[in-house]
């Protein structure tokens, strides 16, 4: 029977290497499979291990350089329960935030405090000839998540000199504060303006899985071609020069007064 007593001591071994490997998987291994559901994002010069690692350089697809970022990730997550911890700092700011997942289709961000530049949470819904400027600073207290839907959510988050570069021109928007609460699965947010710049903002949203609500208006404070050509993009400029911002589809919940 030796040749059992064999086969037993190479799964027994073989089985210590894959715990091993797993304790102390390096980053530069799993970090690359990961990061592909981080949609966007390049991670590069990666050190330590999938637990508490650093990527030397993160950029987003178009190449723009977010920093570098630290992150620590609890080792029960082979039992589907994630618990992360993440630090971005960079040039084009900072991101602090922790998240978990003990459920397949819901996460929750607690502490999430951020200050990125503008420019950097532009995505692919901003048309490229709009490049935002400023500073988008913001704090994310709780935030539940189901299917990307906020379940619960209380955030706030200022944008500071905030500006757009147009194929027209620069238009100056001074500061814009955007708030948001969401609770049993129904969103309510406003963002308006605080009085600085060349355009009063002022509009509240309500919102749920159902159907949304928009309400409000975008009104110039000067004439501008730079400043009437962005707001046109939201609906038709009226004999004042503003635009309205009402909005509704499906089953849409009231709007906030």
């Amino acid at each position: 029977m030796k040749w059992l007593r064999r086969i037993g001591l190479v799964v027994l071994v073989l089985a210590l290497a894959a715990s091993a490997f797993y304790w102390f998987l390096p980053a530069s291994v799993a970090v690359p499979f990961v990061a592909r559901r981080a949609r966007g994002l390049v991670l590069d010069d990666l050190s330590g291990t999938l637990w508490q690692g650093r990527a030397g350089r993160v950029a987003t697809r178009e190449g723009l350089d977010l920093g570098t970022v630290t992150w620590t990730l609890g080792r029960d997550v082979i039992l589907g329960r994630t618990h992360l911890d993440i630090h971005l700092d960079g040039r084009s700011g900072r991101f602090d935030g922790h998240m978990e997942q003990t459920q397949s289709d819901i996460v929750q961000w607690s502490g999430v405090d951020f200050r990125l530049d503008a420019a950097a949470l532009s995505g692919p819904g901003l048309p490229r000839e709009l490049i935002p400027v400023g500073v988008v600073e913001g704090k994310i207290p709780q935030a539940e998540l189901q299917g990307n839907w906020p379940l619960l959510l209380d955030a706030d988050v200022n944008w500071r000199a905030a500006a757009v570069k147009t194929p027209e021109g620069h238009v100056p928007l001074g500061g814009i504060v955007f708030k948001a609460h969401s609770a049993a699965g129904v969103l309510h947010a406003t963002l308006a303006d605080n009085g600085d710049g060349s355009l009063a903002v002022d509009a509240r949203l309500a919102a749920s899985p159902l159907g949304w609500r928009l309400d409000g208006a975008l009104v110039p404070r000067l004439r501008d071609t730079a400043l009437t050509h962005l707001i046109a993009r939201f609906g038709p400029v009226r004999p004042d020069g503003s635009v309205s911002l009402a909005r509704k589809a499906g089953l849409a919940p009231a709007v906030s007064p």
